[in-house]
């Protein structure tokens, strides 16, 4: 680095990948092991939180006492790169580590990962999802304790396999078992967590959803528990939501009238599936969609990986990273979703051309939060005076609450 890259680097403030320290300590391993979980980053040794260059005494045996200090403090260990600067006679360290392959490294125990200009400390989960995500595995891959292949429906996994043929050139011709291990889906005799959603014999609880017909937030006209298979729950769900949403038919002079629903159903389909795919089942906690008369709401547990913003589902950024990788790929194969990373860029476009809202994805109480708004107006009542435009907008750059406070108390009514 050159005298001149440093000063203009001095000149940022602390973020994502830089971090300042006057001395070297304890918090510099941390923040090295923060920055290996996250993207990576480098530390400027010598430097004062407000960019000030101090410079920092190094001995004969100093660099090599830090790096054998993190060394013993790490794990896995890590070894960053060093560069000693000469700036005005006073000296400035810079310690450089890039994202570790084999995340997530610890520091004396505990796991930290870089947030913006913070160390946040990972959770469990956190630290569990980078482990497997890292060696592309997730739990649906992992073995369903207390259950066997007595609780698989074989016939299920038929129906599927011919489901499949109808679309492909080349049939499967393998029987169901051969096909649940071709998959990964079972382990010699093991089941899978993938398999056990999938192809479950009778309820299960970890993936009950509760659907209800709202008239109000508050008043509940009917609700329906499901706890099926995730392609049954898919079908139900929607059985649920097109008996409940209003269907007009259209003349146009041709032999049979057209159907018009109040939302493409592929649509809704593509954020019903979406949920589904994506919930976190280990959480043990129901999602719950709600059907009202001008908005539909979808809400499971389980929150967007780091790397990947609500901005990025409208644009259908290609970076997906599936929770559930074994569901999201028998999903594919089965027709239901297209590829990773983009139904939801579709689905939006399909409601603009039904001249609806852009819905409104939002992370709430630990899960995703989805608003399927049903007519071409926002009726009145809390965010719902917006323009379709501002609507549009604010589903695609996540700022509703923005938009709303500065429209306040000059919204559009019918």
């Amino acid at each position: 680095m050159t005298e001149k890259e440093l000063f203009k680097m001095v000149k940022q403030r602390e973020g994502q990948n830089l971090e300042f320290k006057s001395n070297f300590n304890d918090a510099c391993i941390e923040t090295l092991v923060a920055f290996s979980n996250a993207t990576g980053g480098m530390i400027l040794i010598g430097v004062e939180d407000n960019g000030e260059i101090t410079g920092v005494d190094v001995g004969k045996e100093s660099i090599a006492r830090w790096l054998n200090e993190i060394k013993i403090k790490t794990e896995y260990k890590i070894l960053p790169d060093v560069e000693i600067l000469d700036i005005k006679s006073k000296k400035i360290v810079i310690l450089k580590v890039n994202e570790y392959p084999s995340k997530p490294i610890s520091y004396k125990g505990r796991y930290y990962k870089r947030i913006n200009e913070s160390n946040h400390t990972m959770t469990t989960d956190e630290i569990v999802n980078e482990y497997l995500k890292v060696r592309n595995r997730s739990w649906d891959m992992f073995p369903a304790e207390g259950y066997s292949l007595e609780h698989i429906d074989l016939e299920k996994v038929v129906k599927l396999i011919q489901k499949i043929n109808k679309k492909r050139e080349i049939n499967i011709e393998e029987d169901p078992l051969v096909f649940l291990k071709k998959y990964g889906l079972i382990q010699d005799i093991t089941i899978t967590n993938a398999a056990l959603l999938l192809f479950a014999k009778g309820d299960l609880d970890m993936t009950e959803i509760q659907i209800g017909l709202f008239e109000r937030d508050t008043v509940i006209k009917k609700s329906v528990t499901i706890k099926e298979d995730l392609f049954r729950e898919v079908d139900m769900v929607m059985d649920f939501i097109m008996a409940h949403i209003t269907k007009e038919y259209i003349f146009t002079g041709a032999p049979e009238r057209d159907e018009r629903w109040q939302y493409p159903l592929s649509a809704v389909r593509e954020f019903i599936i979406n949920a589904i795919i994506h919930r976190d089942y280990r959480r043990g906690i129901h999602s719950q969609f709600k059907v009202f008369r001008d908005k539909i709401e979808l809400w499971n547990i389980g929150k967007l990986p780091d790397e990947l913003k609500i901005k990025d589902l409208f644009s259908g950024k290609e970076k997906s990273v599936p929770r559930n990788i074994k569901i999201a790929e028998i999903f594919k194969e089965a027709y239901l979703i297209e590829k990773y990373g983009g139904g939801i860029k579709r689905a939006t476009e399909e409601m603009g051309m039904y001249s609806l809202p852009a819905p409104w994805i939002s992370e709430t109480a630990g899960g995703l939060n989805v608003v399927l708004f049903g007519e071409e107006e926002p009726l009145p009542g809390s965010d719902r005076y917006l323009t379709m435009q501002e609507r549009n907008e604010a589903g695609k750059n996540g700022n509703l609450s923005s938009i709303i406070r500065s429209r306040k108390g000059s919204y559009r009514k019918r």
